[in-house]
């Protein structure tokens, strides 16, 4: 393996595991801070953060992405006078952006809430707004950082924000809950948060860029080859592609949060407040659990990605075949035993973490989004990689469309597990659109039991136990529910856990190689295991 691939794969797994740090803490932190705010506070802050999101992917618009990509070249070619001035088209025109996005955010906050069917929300969505001053410009400077090839910065940096954002967000919410505050002035709090976080990270990164140009000073050309206008179209081109796939999630959300709190108070007639907590359990329970199993997608797909592109560069069809598979098998070993393990401790993790069951079955019924929306993951990473750099977005348009058509119909009559039924079957229609166009794109045989068999089995074997074990009268010997239902949750993980890697190793169903390519548990892996090859 040359040094330069190791490079590109030690910084992805750099990357990837910052995201998956980010993702624990940020399911940790809503444990402590629905227990102390509770689901009516939840849901006005999710209110806020869907509207948010959107508001970042659109003034951002895929062009940090494009910036790394774009200063990497221009680094190999020795252009580093070309280099700067990326950076710094990029940097203003997403300054701009930002600060326009504020204005429209916090303006429009009222009419905003009133249309996503809570006017509570106006003072959470107008606090969270301050972000978009901050956000867009750190993540030029993340983009310029990448470019140059330290992804262990913008990694850290990703840390940074997401423990002061989360430091922030409880000790605020704590001392509005002891002032006994509004639960609107509450949510406005907690998303205020994401300002502090991301004013945090920004300085931390700012001095890694000011060291990077001190350094590079010298080597700037009196004038570049080309105008500003020619750079910044020139982004824009690598952009568009980007954009489109990053805003298919928070336009998910944003779909959620427009449907679901008006269809529950016009099918079930409940009350405003009734209908924003029922959208609250559903976002800050069920999806966020959803969330890790995600983040472990994008680091297969991060790892995989360069080396897929490595093999068509270098025209070894088989090689990239074999990489395609090994995909997609490394999908099925992390997604079917989180689903099946999910389904399973729906009802302990609800109690450990939320204190009640009023999301348990909503949770049971998201686990297995798990398995298709990492498949839908893994398959727009192939995509791009071999050239198709649409079409996975619109299959997950698809995906979205058809989750939106589910949600006017399931809604009304099942209320939340009609939304969480439409969220699944969504994403199963972009997931097999995606490995369907995969496999008539490279003729790749796609064996069921060599890619999905195997996994299954083990997974439901791992059930089998998981579900014994779920049995077991803890509680007669713990009488503290929320203690008890820990212990179920974490003996079940470890039995669920070894179960399953035993029945992979005995089915000849995953490699040592394969296993280290996971962040999570690659230092885990030894010479102490014998895997097949």
């Amino acid at each position: 393996m040359s040094s330069s691939k190791k490079d590109l794969i030690s910084g992805a797994f750099s990357l990837a595991t910052a995201g998956i740090i980010s993702k624990i803490l940020g399911i940790l932190y809503i444990v402590p801070l629905q227990n102390m705010a509770k689901d009516y506070v939840m849901g006005l802050y999710q209110i806020a953060y869907s509207i948010y999101l959107v508001m970042i992917m659109v003034s951002t618009a895929g062009i940090p992405l494009a910036m790394s990509k774009l200063i990497s070249e221009r680094i190999t070619l020795g252009d580093s006078s070309g280099v700067d001035q990326m950076y710094r088209v990029g940097a203003r025109y997403l300054t701009v952006t930002g600060v326009v996005f504020f204005a429209i955010m916090y303006f429009s906050a009222g009419w905003l809430a009133v249309l996503m069917g809570d006017s509570g929300s106006s003072n959470a969505i107008r606090a969270l707004s301050f972000a978009l001053l901050i956000v867009p410009l750190l993540a030029a400077m993340r983009g310029y950082v990448q470019g140059h090839q330290l992804m262990d910065v913008s990694g850290n940096a990703q840390i940074i924000e997401q423990l002061v954002r989360v430091a922030t967000i409880l000790l605020g919410v704590f001392f509005s809950v002891k002032l006994r505050v509004s639960s609107e002035v509450t949510a406005a709090v907690a998303t205020f948060g994401a300002v502090l976080g991301a004013l945090v990270s920004l300085l931390f990164i700012n001095r890694q860029v000011k060291q990077i140009h001190r350094r590079d000073r010298k080597k700037f050309w009196s004038h570049s080859a080309k105008t500003n206008q020619q750079v910044f179209y020139e982004i824009l081109k690598v952009s568009i592609p980007i954009t489109l796939t990053s805003l298919v999630l928070p336009l998910s959300q944003i779909v959620d949060s427009f449907t679901i709190i008006n269809l529950l108070m016009y099918g079930f007639h409940w009350s405003k407040d009734i209908a924003t907590s029922e959208y609250g359990i559903f976002t800050a329970r069920a999806l966020r659990l959803i969330a890790l199993p995600l983040s472990i997608a994008v680091a297969v797909g991060t790892s995989i990605m360069p080396s897929i592109s490595e093999a068509i560069a270098s025209n070894n069809i088989k090689r990239r075949d074999e990489r395609i598979v090994d995909s997609f098998r490394l999908t099925s070993f992390f997604s079917f035993p989180a689903a099946i393990g999910i389904y399973l401790l729906a009802g302990p993790i609800d109690i450990a973490l939320f204190q009640d069951l009023n999301g348990a079955n909503t949770i049971a019924m998201v686990s297995f989004m798990s398995i298709f929306a990492s498949f839908e993951v893994i398959s727009g990473y192939i995509l791009q990689s071999i050239g198709h750099m649409y079409k996975p977005v619109g299959y997950m348009f698809a995906g979205l469309g058809l989750k939106l058509i589910l949600n006017l119909i399931l809604v009304p009559r099942f209320g939340i597990m009609g939304a969480a039924g439409a969220s699944v079957l969504g994403y199963v229609l972009s997931a097999v659109l995606g490995i369907y166009t995969i496999h008539k794109v490279t003729l790749i045989p796609f064996g069921f039991k060599r890619i999905y068999g195997k996994a299954l089995f083990a997974s439901l074997i791992m059930g089998g136990g998981v579900w014994i074990w779920t049995w077991v009268p803890i509680s007669s010997f713990l009488p503290w529910p929320r203690i008890a239902n820990l212990a179920i949750i974490f003996g079940g993980t470890l039995i669920g856990s070894l179960v399953f890697l035993w029945m992979m190793i005995w089915q000849n169903g995953i490699s040592k190689h394969e296993l280290t390519r996971l962040p999570i548990i690659r230092r885990f892996v030894g010479s102490r295991f014998s895997f097949s090859k």
